[in-house]
């Protein structure tokens, strides 16, 4: 006999599937905002309160649900609704467009059980009363209860007035749970066996009795109208919603109140803090939308961007102390589209079905002109229940270093303080954000792996990295969340998926931005070398800038005092000028004493080196100098006039006179050294308190940075490998920092240990500085015109050449008219007198185009053919040049090949060779120009493109190189001098162009 016997689920059913497969709190109130936004609310907000039993209300303005719906879909768990995909009637979705909906599987309802154990549920319907039913999640730990057994009390009501009256009946149903009711006694009687066994159950585990904590909680209750206050359906602002009211509410809840917890719990309620922010953050996409800003490129006349779904769905989170608020989370998005797009780093475009991105790169602070297309790696899946479909990619980050960075200081502090806050890379699903991707502690697609292999190559940082992956459920629904959602079900589709999104991270940091990576090796060099001529500038302004203020607050102290000083030898002059000097031994002694007594106090009126522009001080810094040296004038006059009176007076004893004179200078220079050193001991012991210090905080450093790694590697998070990659990075960078705030010390301690008198080097740096400036300046204003002459007269040349040999090419019959004999005065007077003009760029910027390497020989050969020709030079090109494309203006790239293969005609011209020739070629993505003549000496090659460097003897002015990297540097192109041999395609000269987002076939 065969029985067919039905399943039987145990109440712990609920508790397996809600509580216990959430991944946590934050996650919990993510996935019941997703419930929100599929009833299609506007707006959904947490509401954390104080009080004797802290709780919390989460509320929406959704549809909301009727009592027949709380009873069959709410309470019942995997509805229909969630997998078959019925979609919302369009009176529900309150005038919104068509939601995909987020949730899959009729259990994220359950995932409230992770706020707190007792939940009050209103929901409100239009057009029928409120329903509101109660839960403790507690009853459903029970192992040896039914699910069955367990009866969920639920009432209807019209009035808001209503509800707080029946919360006791609620509470009474309940209690029922544990207490058993009269309405079934068979129940009566497990519920009682339950309650025992799971008692005893508890008792032997050592663990507090759950029907306590729920008998206690349900007792005290804590349901009030406070609650539901901040339900914009309880005050009549919205027609409809649901509110979830919690009592009890978990520690990850409690810990964003101030108060309440004891001191013990601080750090882990510190971490709580952090978890909640960063899960509940950018909920909705904050990087959807196109970037508007009117420069930036695009590709076929379209912006290549995937703009990402924009949800119209309001959030937060807001914690309450009584009457004070203090909002947690907002919608509020502190760092979005804008301030993405504004970061020096961006990639941005988007990936097909078949794994190729397309889209758009700027590197350091300049975007590409081309798009930039990344081919996938290995085959993408092609089986229904594997394939990935297409998504968006939009990420950005900065340099760390603030010497590497084309943001100014400022900027870029304040993107070092918003990396803590918003940095993060993303998974978004129509809109709304996949957990746990974004969070620090989740490294989905490997970044950090990476990074510890090899930093500098690998580029991209979790803890820098602003952007996310935009997918749509429709386009990607392989990708499916994990019943906890801790990320996707690892099935296949996932697999490729984070290959795909890998591969785009290493391409981008190889190709673009990391230290492999040909655009940082050519721009790095120039921005450390920027950062220190800005650093040196910033010193110099600040030390000219103390020097100044001090300068103007003695000259404010000093300038009555040396009126006054100046007052008082007049007086003396003017006595001995009427013979009123004493004539006595002493008075004259006592007379000098007091004339050495303003000269002291002269001598201390040092107001140090005055700066180079005066400005309002000028009036008053010439009236201290002329007090200053008229004083000085009068000193001298009345010393020779005292030391005459004392001679003729004839002393009793000048050995004494001389001992007392000595004693009392000796006395002066005393106390002023003994000031000096005052000074100098007070500063030596701040500055030494101050390196100190320093020094203590640096053999910190190295610990602070790398004890967390141990932590890591001892939880398993990190391989060994890995983790002594990691410290040998952190050993560099610190030791790099270290030089460079011991290296200045070190420095400025040997030049006083070897007397340099660092004052007057100052003084004389400054001022020499200052002289230096202006005269730059002058040399530039002269400068700008002489490079303008050279520029005209360099490009006119091959204009009036052609017109020449036109001229000379006519038919004898016309030259012999006088039409021709008038031109042919016109021109050579136009060739003589304007032989240093030629037509400039007048107009505004023109608009690029594709050249083709055809068109580029085919106007160098019309332009040169004659000096070929004449100088026996072949000009070859081969069938890859020929196909080669770059897209740029012809007035700017053009003259650069005019430039370099003249410049080879006239070297191959001077060459010994038995066949001379120029060739054009393409090699390794790059553009050789390069001939078979001398060649360039190894000394002349560091100055090859400087401005007016040249070897010809004649005919050159050195303005050709200097122009041909300028008009490529426009585009973002570059070129080099090749001196490696196995690299050269001639033995001559070879001139190699990379070309930014050329095409070579």
């Amino acid at each position: 006999m065969i029985d067919a016997i039905a399943f039987q689920a145990r109440a712990r059913t609920i508790d397996h599937l809600g509580r216990e497969q959430i991944a946590d709190c934050p996650t919990a109130i993510s996935e019941l905002w997703k419930n929100s936004y599929d009833a299609y609310a506007r707006a959904v907000h947490l509401h954390i309160l104080d009080g004797e039993i802290c709780t919390a209300a989460l509320v929406d303005d959704g549809h909301g649900m009727s009592k027949h719906e709380l009873l069959n879909k709410w309470l019942v768990l995997g509805t229909e609704s969630k997998a078959s995909g019925i979609e919302v009637p369009e009176p529900d979705r309150d005038g919104l467009s068509v939601r995909r909906r987020q949730g899959q599987k009729g259990i994220g309802r359950l995932s409230a059980a992770a706020l707190g154990p007792l939940m009050l549920l209103v929901s409100k319907r239009e057009q029928t009363p409120f329903v509101a039913s109660m839960i403790d999640w507690r009853l459903f730990e029970n192992p040896f209860l039914f699910l069955g057994d367990i009866k969920i009390p639920v009432v209807e009501f019209d009035s808001t007035t209503e509800l707080l009256r029946l919360l006791d009946q609620m509470f009474d149903r309940l209690m029922g749970n544990i207490w058993g009711d009269n309405d079934d006694p068979g129940r009566n009687i497990r519920l009682a066996d339950a309650w025992r066994k799971f008692d005893k159950l508890e008792e032997c585990e050592g663990k507090p009795s759950t029907r306590s904590a729920i008998e206690d909680v349900l007792i005290k209750g804590g349901f009030t109208d406070r609650q539901l206050a901040h339900w914009p359906v309880w005050t009549g602002e919205r027609p409809h919603g649901t509110a979830m009211i919690v009592a009890d509410i978990a520690f990850d809840l409690r810990a964003q109140l101030s108060t309440g917890l004891p001191v013990s719990d601080e750090a882990a309620a510190e971490s709580a803090r952090d978890r909640l922010t960063n899960t509940l953050n950018n909920f909705t996409d904050p990087y959807a939308g196109d970037f508007i800003q009117p420069d930036v490129p695009k590709v076929h006349g379209e912006p290549v961007t995937v703009s990402g779904t924009t949800v119209d769905f309001a959030y937060g989170a807001t914690a309450w102390e009584g009457a004070l608020n203090r909002t947690i989370v907002s919608d509020v998005q502190e760092f979005a589209t804008s301030n993405l797009e504004a970061l020096e780093h961006v990639v941005d475009g988007w990936v097909d079905a078949a794994g190729v991105f397309r889209g758009r790169i700027k590197a350091f602070g300049k975007w590409l002109d081309e798009e930039v297309v990344i081919g996938t790696t290995a085959p993408m899946g092609v089986r229904s229940d594997s394939r990935v479909g297409p998504f968006g990619l939009r990420l950005a980050t900065f340099e760390q270093e603030l010497k590497s960075t084309t943001h100014d200081s400022a900027v870029h502090a304040s993107l070092l303080k918003r990396s803590d806050l918003s940095a993060g890379f993303f998974v978004f699903r129509d809109g709304l954000r996949v957990m746990p991707y974004g969070r620090e502690d989740n490294d989905f697609f490997e970044i950090e792996r990476r990074r510890g292999m090899h930093a500098g190559r690998e580029f991209w940082s979790i803890r820098r990295l602003f952007g996310r992956v935009a997918l749509t459920m429709e386009g990607n629904p392989n990708l499916k969340d994990k019943a906890g959602r801790e990320g996707f079900i690892d099935n296949k589709a996932a697999k490729v998926f984070r290959d795909v999104v890998e591969n785009v991270l290493r391409v981008t940091a190889r190709r673009f931005f990391g230290s492999d990576s040909s655009i940082r090796k050519q721009i790095l060099p120039q921005l450390h070398a920027d950062f220190d001529r800005q650093r040196a500038e910033s010193a110099q302004k600040k030390l000219g800038a103390t020097r100044r203020k001090n300068f103007r607050k003695n000259l404010d102290l000093f300038l009555p005092e040396i009126a006054t000083i100046r007052g008082e030898l007049e007086e003396m002059v003017e006595e001995a000028r009427s013979n009123r000097l004493p004539e006595d031994e002493q008075g004259l002694l006592a007379y000098r004493a007091r004339l050495e007594g303003l000269r002291e106090r002269q001598s201390a009126l040092n107001l140090g080196t005055a700066p180079s522009n005066l400005g309002a001080l000028e009036k008053s810094y010439k009236e201290f100098r002329s007090n200053m040296g008229r004083s000085s004038d009068l000193v001298v006059q009345l010393r020779d006039s005292v030391s005459v009176a004392i001679d003729r007076v004839k002393p009793r004893s000048q050995s004494e006179v001389a001992h007392s004179e000595l004693s009392r200078n000796a006395s002066y220079l005393h106390a002023r050294i003994r000031k000096w050193a005052a000074e100098s001991r007070q500063l030596l012991a701040a500055e030494s308190q101050r390196l100190g210090d320093l020094i203590e905080a640096r053999n910190k450093a190295y610990h602070a940075a790398t004890l967390p790694l141990l932590n890591s590697l001892d939880a398993g998070a990190i391989s060994l490998s890995d983790l002594l990659r990691k410290l040998d990075i952190e050993k560099e960078s610190q030791d790099h920092e270290n030089e460079r705030l011991f290296r200045s010390y070190v420095s400025t301690l040997q030049s006083l240990a070897e007397n340099v008198d660092l004052e007057s080097l100052v003084a004389f740096t400054l001022a020499e500085n200052a002289s230096n400036k202006e005269e730059i300046q002058r040399l530039n204003a002269l400068a700008q015109l002489g490079i303008t002459v050279e520029i005209v007269s360099h490009e006119i040349a091959g204009f009036d050449g052609a017109v020449r040999d036109g001229l000379k090419n006519l038919p004898d019959s016309v030259k012999n008219t006088s039409a021709y004999l008038a031109i042919k005065h016109g021109h050579d007077s136009l060739s003589e007198r304007l032989r240093f003009l030629a037509p400039l760029k007048l107009s505004g910027e023109r608009a690029g185009q594709w050249i083709g390497g055809g068109e580029i020989v085919k106007y160098v050969k019309e332009l040169l053919e004659s000096s070929l020709h004449s100088n026996g030079i072949l000009l070859e090109h081969s069938d890859a040049f020929d196909r080669f494309q770059v897209f740029d203006q012809f007035a700017r790239l053009l003259p650069v090949f005019i430039n370099l293969v003249n410049n080879a005609i006239y070297w191959v011209a001077r060459s010994d060779v038995a066949e001379r020739k120029v060739v054009l070629d393409v090699a390794e993505n790059r553009v050789f120009v390069c001939d078979n003549g001398p060649g360039v000496e190894p000394e002349d090659v560091g100055n090859l493109f400087s401005l007016f460097f040249t070897r010809k003897l004649r005919g050159g002015r050195g303005v050709g190189l200097y122009l041909c990297r300028a008009n490529l540097a426009a585009a973002g192109h570059a070129i080099e001098y090749i001196t490696n041999e196995n690299m050269k395609r001639l033995p001559g000269a070879n001139f190699a162009i990379a070309f930014n987002g050329a095409r070579y076939e």
